[in-house]
């Protein structure tokens, strides 16, 4: 699964997308009641509005699973797909100017019912992890991680608490078809609906389903969409199925959940043996890095010295030509700009040693011995032009290549603003 933390303005709006379907959704939705978790935080509303923005607190994101976020029902939590959630957050005037923060997290997923016409989005009860997470990310950018790991007395739980065993507080789901009476239609003497009332209802269940059908395909189109955009290039992925994703770096920790074989995660960090994933918004989880497969990339930064030099390989690539021209593409940053212009060849025809990867690399090398002729005017711009059957091009900005040649941006953090045409040219090719 690909969780949004990295995730592009594009995604960010497939997100908000979809929970503006499902808003829309059926009436026979089931639902849940909502309960609020709450936090005291001792800075203003303006500057506790400004670091859930910058969280993406109101942004909608999807659930890799509902198990373990939802409080356990009467339906099987394995049933539920295309999980989201997003929160409903009320700011409070609290002591001493200070603020109350109270989030409530709206989880709603598809229900695959072994019959198909009971299939239908509903609403389920958090268990309060999501609320939990957001307030002690909240606290540790206002307040620093020691800070928060001392408040956490500060939250307030939900009153009355949540019924695990029904997932509402002191009761249970309210039904997902209501009563004859309940929907305003009159009963026959022996308490069951007569024909013309059994009609209506009908019609108003194919209608409702016909409405179902036409959401599911808008969210498949979604789907779709978000399936064709460009791979990022900083995702690990899950080798075998059952891995876990622990709250800590820490062997023995308390495992979030099993992550599935082939699911993506975004790499944030290393720490030791461990990989910094996010998971979705702003939760976060540690995977071993002996359970995932790296992209060539991230391999390579976290590749030791002693074991850089030992598999060090001769450049596969060289310069042919330099020149001096207005960038030949249609980037907006550089059209019609002035740029320098390296041509390159491949040394070798063997393609597995010229792929994805050792173009990046070769073009870094580039990018970071730049510098510009002397008596030249400025260029706006690099462009290295990858000269052969699978090449491409990168371009980036002047400003972008000196802060990678001072290290002062991450290298995935400078290929996500660099122009890469074709976008595949420069991807890891998929797994068998």
């Amino acid at each position: 699964m690909t969780t949004p933390g990295y995730r592009l303005p594009k995604q960010q709006l497939l997100s908000s997308l979809a929970f503006l379907i499902l808003s829309l959704a059926l009436p026979h939705m089931a639902t849940a009641q909502a309960v609020p978790y709450a936090g005291t935080f001792a800075q203003s509303k303006v500057e506790v509005e400004k670091a859930l923005q910058d969280l993406q607190a109101y942004t909608g994101q999807r659930l890799p699973v509902v198990d373990g976020f939802v409080a356990t029902g009467d339906q099987p939590l394995n049933r539920f797909e295309r999980a989201f959630y997003q929160f409903s957050i009320d700011l409070l005037p609290g002591a001493s100017d200070g603020t109350v923060v109270r989030a409530t997290a709206k989880i709603t997923a598809w229900y695959a019912d072994p019959d198909p016409w009971k299939s239908g989005y509903q609403v389920l009860p958090s268990n309060g992890r999501l609320e939990l997470d957001l307030l002690e990310r909240l606290r540790e950018k206002l307040e620093g991680k020691t800070a928060a790991a001392t408040a956490r007395s500060h939250v307030q739980a939900p009153k009355p608490k949540l019924d695990l065993a029904t997932g509402v507080p002191g009761g249970s789901l309210p039904p997902t078809r209501p009563s004859p009476a309940a929907a305003g239609f009159p009963a026959t003497a022996a308490g069951e609906p007569g024909n013309d009332e059994m009609a209506a209802l009908r019609g108003k269940r194919e209608t409702q389903e016909k409405r179902a059908q036409q959401l599911n395909a808008e969210l498949r189109s979604l789907e779709e969409i978000q399936r064709n955009q460009a791979h990022p290039l900083n995702l690990v992925v899950v080798k075998n199925s059952g891995t876990p994703v622990l709250a800590r770096p820490v062997a023995g920790s308390h495992p979030l959940f099993a992550a599935a074989a082939n699911d993506e995660f975004e790499f944030l960090d290393a720490q030791g043996g461990w990989i910094h994933v996010q998971i979705s918004g702003v939760s976060r989880g540690y995977i071993r890095r002996s359970s995932l497969d790296l992209p060539d990339s991230i391999g390579a930064q976290l590749q030791s010295p002693s074991d850089a030099a030992a598999t060090q390989k001769p450049e596969v690539f060289r310069i042919e030509h330099e020149e001096t021209s207005t960038f030949p593409g249609e980037w907006e940053v550089l059209r019609g700009k002035p740029v320098k212009i390296y041509t390159v060849q491949p040394v070798s025809v063997d393609l597995k040693e010229t792929k994805a990867s050792a173009k990046l690399t070769f073009a870094a090398s580039i990018f970071r011995r730049f510098s510009p002729d002397p008596g030249a005017s400025a260029v706006e711009g690099i462009v290295v032009i990858f000269d052969s059957a699978d090449g491409g091009i990168i371009a980036a900005t002047r400003a972008n290549v000196q802060q990678l040649a001072s290290d002062s941006i991450s290298r995935d953090n400078f290929w996500r603003q660099c122009y890469l045409e074709p976008p595949d040219a420069f991807q890891p090719p998929p797994k068998p």
